[in-house]
């Protein structure tokens, strides 16, 4: 049995009350903010990307993992649509700043906001065919640094990373089984030479329209992994979702037959926003910080353009015993509030070069 062995989070430490926002741009009616259940997004730091973001969450996973055997990592796969560079690798970056040798296997995957849970299905696959022992799998992205100003996307967009280490032994949630769905689906979408994500394909509407793409994929990614597992909605007790904003996922959750008691844990978006690769796999380190042995949990994330995956983890008797040491709540208590003009001078979106910022 494949699973998890290890897992850690990495969030900006600014952040920026949504209601900021609006009071500089007005675009939709508060109302319409406080329908989608967002409170504060993440704010980068000048120097933060989506690479330090994976290295700072892979660096707690190791550690978790450490805790209960030895590393023997062979596989790195980096999860991201934000990747700093347009024409180069990343993993290797995140390898070398890891302390990892180089004889292993790597790659990038881009695959919009499911590039984490897509990375955790190749770490899976390569520790089940014996060829590692175990897989490092991080999502991480940067939403906030490619979100237009004075688009409503800005209003949700954030930034974590989420490491997770695949391995046979020493499992505190093992792998019971995992699907995938997807269909060609332009609702979000950045093209090359591009900065800012567009929404265009999806009509310039806010999340909760999200009908075709982000609720029809993923129903149809856990209805068809129940189905072959012959498993129902109320046989888990925990069921996490790709959360673009923090209504969404109740939406998906009751049209699947799930209860909110159910969502509830797994949802983390109405405190911290979109984070994009990271966003399923924050709700799921979350579940993982409250759950105990034997508990079953349904993960599905959705990437725009890409599909969906949902996976079925069952947690051990090893999970209470090995908790990591910062817990998703600990690290969305250890905040400070910036103003929309240090925000936006943060992320670069005034008219400058990315550099030195002298504060």
């Amino acid at each position: 049995m494949s699973g998890i062995v290890g897992y850690g989070a990495w969030i900006p430490f600014l952040r920026i009350d949504v209601k900021t926002i609006w009071e500089v741009w007005g675009n939709k009616s508060w109302g319409q903010i406080q329908a989608c259940s967002l409170t504060e997004r993440a704010v980068l730091q000048p120097s933060e990307d989506s690479l330090t973001l994976a290295v700072g969450a892979a660096k707690r996973a190791m550690e978790h993992a450490a805790k209960s055997g030895k590393l023997e990592i062979g596989a790195t796969y980096f999860g991201s649509c934000t990747n700093p560079y347009d024409t180069r690798g990343a993993v290797a970056i995140v390898e070398d700043a890891l302390g990892l040798e180089g004889d292993m296997y790597s790659a990038d995957v881009q695959f919009g906001g499911k590039s984490g849970t897509s990375a955790m299905q190749i770490g899976h696959a390569m520790v089940k065919s014996d060829m590692v022992k175990q897989a490092l799998c991080v999502g991480a992205d940067t939403i906030n640094r490619h979100s237009e100003p004075g688009r409503f996307s800005e209003y949700a967009a954030s930034a974590a990373g989420v490491a997770v280490i695949i391995g046979e032994d020493n499992a505190i949630a093992d792998i019971i089984a995992t699907k995938s769905y997807s269909s060609e689906l332009a609702d979000f979408f950045r093209l090359e030479g591009e900065r800012y994500i567009s929404d265009q394909g999806n009509g310039g509407k806010p999340y909760p329209c999200m009908e075709i793409g982000y609720i029809e994929h993923m129903q149809k990614a856990a209805e068809l992994l129940m189905k072959d597992q012959i498993m129902a909605p109320g046989d888990f007790d925990y069921v996490v979702f790709q959360q673009p904003n923090g209504k969404l996922p109740y939406i998906i959750g009751e049209r699947l037959g799930f209860t909110e008691e159910q969502i509830k844990p797994g949802v983390i978006a109405n405190e911290i926003g979109d984070c994009g690769s990271a966003s399923a796999l924050l709700g799921l380190a979350n579940v993982l910080d409250h759950a105990v042995s034997g508990n079953k949990i349904l993960l599905v994330s959705y990437g725009f353009g890409a599909g969906a995956d949902a996976f079925i983890l069952k947690t051990t008797d090893l999970l209470q015993k090995q908790k990591p040491q910062y817990t998703i709540r600990q690290l969305l208590d250890n905040k400070s509030l910036v103003d929309y003009p240090k925000a936006i001078r943060y992320e670069y979106k005034y008219a400058q070069e990315p550099g030195p910022l002298y504060l």
